[in-house]
Parts: structure tokens; sequence; C-alpha cells
């Protein structure tokens, strides 16, 4: 299936471009490519945040792993419309969600 990936322009994603900006090339990049390619074919490496919804739909995260650092990238699916409004260096995921959780950016 053809995605649609974008990435939210709101101020978590400022706030964590700003805080690393020599990864985001490279975080983009992923996100543009590799993020359809485990959608489409490894959605085992998806998971739901918990009970965490977005706009009543399922908050997805994944890990997202550039040169030598790791991140976690939470994002929503809707048909073939992906948005990812959220990243975070927090790579455990229960830390992670509970972060997440804090935003004004679930319901």
């Amino acid at each position: 299936m053809e995605l649609n990936v974008r990435i939210e322009d709101n101020r978590y994603m400022e706030k964590f471009f700003h805080r690393f900006p020599q990864y985001e090339t490279d975080i983009k990049a992923n996100i543009f490519t590799k993020l359809p390619d485990i959608i489409n074919n490894r959605p085992y490496k998806i998971k739901p945040a918990y009970h965490l919804k977005r706009n009543n739909h399922t908050i997805y995260e994944y890990k997202v792993v550039v040169k030598n650092a790791n991140f976690r990238a939470a994002y929503i699916q809707i048909g073939a419309d992906v948005t990812v409004f959220f990243i975070s260096d927090t790579t455990i995921k229960r830390q992670f969600v509970s972060l997440l959780e804090k935003t004004s950016l679930v319901d």
C-alpha cells in the first residue's frame, strides 16, 4: 500500500529537532522511508502506545535507529495517511508512553 507520511509541525517536534539538530536529516529520512516499509512489511515491529488515543485513533510507536542513536516516534494512521507527531530520545516504552501522555497531543 502506498502511504502518505507526514511529520506534524508542532511545538514538541520543534523542540525535539532543536535539541537534536545533528540527527534531523537522518530521522526524517527514516520516517519517510523506513516507517512505510515497517508498516507494509514488518508490522510486528509496530506497537500501540498502550491505551493512548489521538482524535479517537490508536497511537502507535516505533523505534527510530539512526547512526549511533535511538529514538522513539509516535504516530497515527488513518487509511493510507500516516502522521508522526512526537519523537523522544526516551527509548524505554513505558517511559516514552508516560512522557507522551503528559503532552497535549493525546485525547
